[in-house]
């Protein structure tokens, strides 16, 4: 069994790769399960139904002796079955829990702490993210099971927490046959003489950059339609802002399936100053929607790995939104040039959710899990 372990569902590239990953291994007859600081989240529905679910009734970062404790006592009271099972930490608040909830020598778990953020970054866009960093430091410094989501996240855990080994690399993955089945679903385009139309997935949080989005987009003198998906502080930032502008906001709010936005867009602009990954990117690619996002960590590994091909993914500098009006410009006359669904599929099937299952299912073989 594979337990995954995390705050809560709510929409967020992290919990969208638990929901991806479990419902995979549930179409494969496996046996996930997951178990959440507090079951909340709109992504929880998106779950398979015969999936376990348990809540630890407390999602509290001043608490996590006690969450760490209620964990223990599920694992032990619903998971404890005979055979020995993963329990894989995701995000921080869980990984601290579990450095806690971990007993040496237990036959029926194997803890495996998995880092989903950029640890060269992250932490300064998160209140008392120094502080956190530190502990979580001393977690991914003392446990035998250390996986990174990137690469470059495996080498920056290095660098920035000290590690003597290299923690093992087990990339996210999106559901291509869905991202497929949503691109066939997509509304004819009307004739290129309109506004270009502009999709950005993430939370509303200023580490998602959406200022440099928007001050990128009025300084490409483009007539735009910018759709925005996700929930956040920021939401009212983006409420006020001009409606009879060049770049008119239409804010869509949170979505299970981000994508059935997206693939009606003709670029997908990602603007974060910290990103370990980027499902949204590989996503929209996967809808057949090119992307100019940020060179973070994230983003600039797909770059790297896929090759380079801009009609597909294009970046710009960080926090920079002069480039991010000189790519948007570029871009906007290439569009028909965009590559057919075939080609942006293969180009990122290396990042399949069934790749992402494989990785999972090799890790537990060694560590006697069955799955």
């Amino acid at each position: 069994m594979l337990i995954s372990v995390q705050p809560h569902l709510r929409f967020g590239g992290a919990e969208r790769q638990t929901v991806l990953l479990s419902n995979v291994l549930q179409r494969r007859r496996a046996t996930p399960a997951v178990v959440l600081h507090e079951a909340t989240g709109g992504l929880l529905e998106e779950l398979h139904p015969d999936i376990p679910v348990e809540s630890l009734g407390l999602d509290d970062h001043l608490l996590t002796p006690l969450v760490a404790r209620r964990l223990r006592k599920t694992l032990d009271e619903k998971f404890r079955t005979g055979e020995k099972s993963l329990v894989a930490l995701h995000l921080w608040s869980s990984i601290l829990a579990g450095g806690l909830a971990e007993r040496p020598d237990d036959d029926a778990f194997t803890f495996v702490y998995y880092e989903d953020l950029d640890p060269s970054e992250h932490a300064r866009f998160i209140p008392l993210g120094r502080l956190k960093q530190r502990l979580v430091q001393r977690v991914f410094r003392r446990k035998d099971v250390v996986v990174a989501n990137t690469d470059r996240v495996a080498d920056a855990m290095v660098r920035v927490y000290g590690l003597d080994t290299r923690p093992r690399v087990i990339s996210p993955g999106v559901d291509l046959h869905a991202l497929k089945a949503a691109a066939e679903e997509r509304v004819p385009a009307e004739p290129r003489v309109r506004p270009l139309k502009v999709a950005t997935v993430g939370s509303l949080v200023p580490l998602k950059g959406l200022d440099v989005i928007y001050e990128g987009l009025l300084a490409s003198g483009l007539e735009c339609e910018w759709h925005v998906v996700g929930e956040g502080p920021l939401r009212g930032w983006l409420d006020s802002l001009p409606s009879d502008g060049p770049v008119v906001v239409r804010a869509h709010g949170g979505n299970p399936r981000p994508y059935e936005v997206v693939r009606d867009a003709d670029l997908l602009v990602h603007g974060s100053h910290s990103e370990a990954l980027g499902l949204v990117l590989l996503e929209a690619i996967g809808t057949g929607v090119p992307v100019v996002s940020a060179a973070s960590m994230g983003p600039s590994e797909i770059h790297s790995v896929l090759g380079e091909r801009p009609e597909i993914l294009s970046l710009f500098p960080v926090g920079d939104s002069a480039g991010l009006a000189l790519t948007l410009k570029e871009r906007a006359t290439e569009l028909d040039r965009t590559p057919d669904l075939a080609v942006m599929q293969r180009h990122i099937e290396r990042y399949s959710i069934d790749a992402a299952a494989d990785a999972w299912t090799e890790l537990a073989g060694e560590h006697g899990c069955s799955l």
